[in-house]
């Protein structure tokens, strides 16, 4: 199987606890301290495989202010990341650090969300996600409707993020980071909790 439909590595290298922490201490004004905690769900959860998705600020571990379900899908050419909402999700905050509590959610919790999956390729040293194209993942933010413009690189001990809304008649940025993209490195692991 070659890198660029390789579900397994791909899953092996998201399943983590990221910190921008190094970043968040250079730079306090643009970057605050974020994790973002991505937990395997167990076997038979969806076809295949699927990450719990946690993001929060540093200070507010158990009160993310996202909460997915990636649903990962080997395609020919590359990997189909389907986004999901988490219905009631704030009785599964902090499922992403706490096992037991994960394993009460269900495909029943979940609710797609149109126009925001995931297309996933390899580059040759790490995978590159971008959101599908057609300003079709809309995001309200203080509200305001905004398309999700979101992409991200994973390699075996680091991602970057690129985490942005975009006014859709304009383009012109919303939201999200000026001043370039968020580093996370890991600082835990769940490659061995990912089962085929």
């Amino acid at each position: 199987m070659t890198h660029s439909t390789d579900v397994k590595k791909l899953t092996q290298w998201m399943a983590a606890d990221f910190s921008n922490q190094p970043q968040a201490i250079e730079n306090p004004p643009f970057f605050a301290h974020i994790q973002v905690c991505m937990r395997p769900l167990p076997k038979g959860f969806q076809s295949g495989i699927s990450l719990y998705l946690e993001q929060a600020y540093f200070y507010e571990l158990n009160r993310p202010y996202r909460v997915r379900v990636l649903h990962f899908i080997q395609r020919e050419n590359d990997v189909l990341l389907e986004n999901y909402r988490v219905k009631d999700e704030e009785n599964f905050y902090g499922a992403a650090r706490d096992r037991p509590k994960l394993t009460s959610l269900t495909a029943d919790d979940l609710e797609k969300m149109p126009g925001c999956d995931i297309l996933v390729e390899w580059t040759g040293t790490s995978f590159r996600g971008k959101v599908e194209p057609g300003k079709k993942c809309i995001v309200n933010r203080k509200g305001m409707d905004t398309y999700l413009d979101n992409e991200f690189i994973v390699t075996e001990d680091h991602m970057t993020s690129y985490d942005r809304g975009r006014n859709p008649a304009t383009d012109k940025l919303v939201w999200g980071s000026v001043a370039g993209p968020f580093e996370f490195d890991k600082v835990n692991r769940f490659a061995n909790e990912v089962e085929m």
